[in-house]
């Protein structure tokens, strides 16, 4: 098998496991179906011909018989009486005796000699129809020596009327009965796949339902059990990353009282500076941990546009200038308070890197809702647009310490979008600047 037939049969060969099924499935039931439809095809017309052989060679020799017994001149009047709708009779000889028939025509001409008994003989001829046409008949001697030619007429093969729409049927309940089985056997696979995708975005998605075949049985009570082991681990971790942030925040403050006494001097603003870092730190790795929690409450209809206006005039109200453009009246199914603080962490870094931010909101797709967030800052080298979502990954060409920046502002707004079943995205402008796109699916 050379490369190239590989190739074009990979490229033909479909890349959905339902597909493939369905076509090995339905491909082997037909070829069964087909087989069985031919074989009994081939039993009863080949039994119904050598039946019919049988009756064919009897009406000649009774053919014959009966033109042995009327008187020459009358014969005429009896050939149309004779003829059947696959042969007639013709008195003559015109034909071309055929050299070396076919063993099965041979015996049926031994059959007709054994019939017509002493004083006959029988040959296989070729003859020429009306139109020119070579055609095949026998050639049979009467008592008197007379030729009489039997022209086998060629006759169109007759099925019944119904027999090609109970093939049609047939097919159709194959496919429809291939596409059930198809179904049922896949079935238990895309659950699994939405399963899967669920805990990908939330830990604590719906466990799969361990019924159905054995072996489905056992693969969804393995699949739980996973869940509940990941599950189980994130929390424990969550709770140690958050329980470590809440037992840093008093010796800090302790700290930052001790440095209040060290009087004015350099090392005093040093030290306060870097007490503020760890606390803003803190206060990250708590918002980090407590992330997931916020999604703990059901989800409601939200007012999209009211919800980013009244956090751009909160930003306007501290003197930070920001342009906002969206439509009115578009909800979204969400957690409000994730969403905020999602929207909040892209804003700060808009504002805190870059200038001449711009919040828009699109609902012109029929298919999901897009928000972004862009500004004209630096913006960040494309070989780092995707580890910026990484817990405390910085970089630092464009992201100065000086600022306050922690690095996990992205990596909460990675998790709670992911969580809200959202994409956040980011991507250089051109002319500079940042573009920070969350999407959602409707």
């Amino acid at each position: 098998m050379s490369a190239r037939f590989r190739r074009t049969a990979a490229r033909l060969w479909p890349d959905s496991l339902f597909r493939r099924l369905a076509i090995i499935l339905f491909g082997g039931l037909l070829a069964a179906h087909v087989l069985s439809f031919g074989l009994v095809a081939f039993n009863v017309f080949g039994l119904s011909r050598e039946i019919g052989d049988d009756y064919f060679i009897r009406y000649i020799a009774t053919a014959v018989a009966i033109l042995d017994r009327v008187k020459p001149e009358e014969r005429s009047a009896w050939l149309e009486r004779l003829s059947r709708p696959t042969y007639r009779y013709v008195l003559g000889d015109g034909g071309e005796i055929e050299a070396a028939p076919p063993k099965r025509r041979q015996e049926s001409l031994a059959r007709l000699r054994a019939m017509l008994g002493a004083g006959h003989d029988a040959k296989s001829i070729f003859y020429l129809d009306p139109l020119n046409r070579r055609r095949l008949g026998w050639l049979v001697h009467l008592k008197d020596g007379s030729p009489l030619m039997v022209e086998f007429v060629a006759q169109r093969t007759v099925i019944s009327p119904w027999l090609p729409t109970a093939f049609a049927v047939q097919l159709f309940a194959l496919a429809f009965l291939t596409w059930i089985a198809v179904k049922l056997a896949t079935q238990p696979l895309v659950r699994l796949e939405r399963a899967a995708n669920s805990l990908g975005s939330d830990l604590r998605g719906e466990l799969l339902p361990e019924d159905g075949p054995k072996e489905v049985a056992r693969a969804a009570t393995a699949f739980n059990a996973m869940q509940r082991r990941i599950a189980g681990q994130a929390v424990e971790r969550i709770q140690i990353l958050a329980g470590i942030a809440r037992r840093l925040q008093t010796p800090i403050t302790r700290m930052r009282l001790r440095a209040d006494f060290l009087g004015d001097s350099d090392a005093k603003e040093r030290l306060q500076g870097d007490l503020q870092e760890m606390q803003t730190l803190v206060k990250q790795g708590l918002a980090l941990a407590r992330g997931r929690d916020e999604l703990s409450k059901q989800r409601c209809q939200t007012d999209l546009h009211a919800l980013i206006d009244s956090l751009v005039c909160d930003y306007s109200d501290a003197g930070k200038s920001l342009r906002f453009s969206g439509e009115r009246g578009v909800t979204i199914l969400t957690h409000p308070q994730a969403l905020r603080r999602i929207m909040i962490n892209l804003i700060d870094n808009g504002l805190k890197f870059g200038e001449d931010v711009e919040v828009a909101i699109d609902a012109q797709r029929s298919n999901g809702i897009t928000i972004t967030v862009s500004d004209r800052g630096p913006g960040i080298p494309d070989e780092h647009l995707k580890s910026v979502f990484l817990p405390f990954y910085r970089v630092e060409a464009s992201r100065n310490r000086e600022t306050g920046g922690t690095g996990l502002g992205l990596a909460i707004a990675q998790q709670l979008a992911s969580a809200l079943r959202g994409t956040l995205t980011l991507a250089n402008r051109d002319g500079g600047g940042l573009e920070a796109r969350l999407e959602f699916l409707r």
